[in-house]
């Protein structure tokens, strides 16, 4: 029995030091709506197999109210979906994908969140496991939602 206990704690272990990391934006920065964005993926150092299958990148639209914990509820608006494929490029980084994203327009001024979920199998077994991570974003105002002095017929009117 406490042999069976090891083993599961030694396997608990490894599986939750192999995570899915939000390299690119980092948290705190700033993205403008209706612009394109990479984002970076990257997967630390593996002593196990695993087989990625595939992620999802999204944004919450906290729309002026504190953003989420964590997206384990909600992903938000799907920004991509399919293959996750990381590879290493640089010596002092983990293996990573970039993948480039479009803002929604739509986008609350103020912090919002990009979520990420990550499935893969890990393991000689194929244990099916779906990870999360997030990072929060500041969104300026839009050009179309700020106040703009215009002089029309003499008068100053605000649009």
């Amino acid at each position: 029995m406490k042999s069976i206990l090891i083993l599961l704690s030694i396997f608990f272990l490894t599986v939750h030091s192999q995570t899915i990391t939000v390299l690119s934006p980092s948290s705190g920065s700033e993205i403008t709506p209706g612009q394109d964005v990479t984002v970076q993926l990257a997967f630390g150092n593996s002593l196990t197999g695993v087989e990625h299958v595939s992620a999802v990148i999204a944004m919450i639209n906290c729309a002026g109210a504190p953003c989420p914990i964590d997206a384990s509820d909600s992903l938000g608006i799907p920004l991509f979906a399919g293959n996750y494929t990381p590879q290493y490029h640089e010596q002092n980084l983990p293996p990573y994908e970039n993948f480039t994203v479009t803002v929604p327009g739509t986008l609350a001024a103020g912090t919002n969140m990009l979520t990420v979920a990550h499935f893969m199998l890990v393991g000689a077994s194929a244990v099916p496991v779906l990870q999360f991570d997030n990072v929060t974003v500041s969104t300026p105002p839009s050009a179309s939602s700020t106040r703009r002095e215009t002089l029309i017929r003499g008068r100053t009117v605000y649009v």
